[in-house]
């Protein structure tokens, strides 16, 4: 065994020089953002070393972080949605707020046989349509395969800031999250109020979701006596 061990590589942050898009930013040390999307489209954002953000020692610009981030750094570049979809991001986002109660919800209706399995990243998914959508899903599985299934998702058709639920193959229910509502809107909610409406959103989903799981159960239950 080396007495030594080499220090691990760290990613040298490059110096560009373009001007910073970032608002209100004078740097001239920008470099441009990374992501290409599925039709080869390159983001024409840059940004300095104070205002990127970095993955794996690539640049990216904030948004399309986001993208990489909740996908994965090694996704299929043909399932990388459009330079201007923020789809996968926002899925992922609310995926990460209320994916705990979600596994908790279905720990609490799991059956002896039944495990709980969360994916971790957003994956793309099509339907019978072959029409895009993004998804993080978390599942209850036994022997025979996947029993139940929750996930959020947004379809690449339609307003990429929509949010559906879905239990198995029901849209259960579908919503804008109240921020981006309120930047459409032009309003600048902020404190306290912005903190109440992101748990009333996040509470609507949730509340659904277990109405939902318990009316397959015991319709399941029915069935089965």
């Amino acid at each position: 065994m080396p007495l030594f061990k080499r220090r691990p590589t760290e990613f040298a942050a490059p110096i560009g020089t373009l001007p910073c898009t970032d608002q209100g930013c004078r740097n001239e040390t920008a470099t441009a953002c990374s992501y290409r999307d599925r039709r080869g489209r390159a983001c024409e954002m840059a940004f300095c070393p104070e205002h990127w953000s970095m993955i794996g020692g690539i640049m990216y610009c904030r948004r399309h972080a986001g993208t990489i981030s909740a996908m994965g750094p090694g996704t299929d570049p043909s399932a990388l949605p459009e330079l201007e979809n923020r789809g996968p991001s926002l899925v992922s986002w609310v995926a990460d707020e209320i994916g705990p109660e979600i596994e908790e919800l279905l720990r609490g209706i799991a059956r002896s046989t039944e495990t709980v399995k969360t994916e971790p990243e957003v994956k793309v998914v099509f339907d019978h349509k072959r029409r895009r959508r993004w998804e993080r899903s978390w599942k209850l599985i036994e022997p025979t395969g996947i029993s139940l299934k929750v996930a959020l998702t947004v379809n690449e058709d339609e307003d990429d800031a929509l949010v559906d639920v879905r239990v198995n193959s029901n849209v259960i229910a579908r919503g804008v999250p109240p921020w981006i509502a309120r930047r459409r809107a032009g309003l600048g909610v902020g404190g306290q109020v912005d903190k109440d409406q992101r748990e009333l959103f996040h509470r609507f989903f949730i509340n659904h979701i277990a109405e939902e799981i318990t009316a397959q159960r015991t319709a399941d239950a029915s069935l089965s006596a």
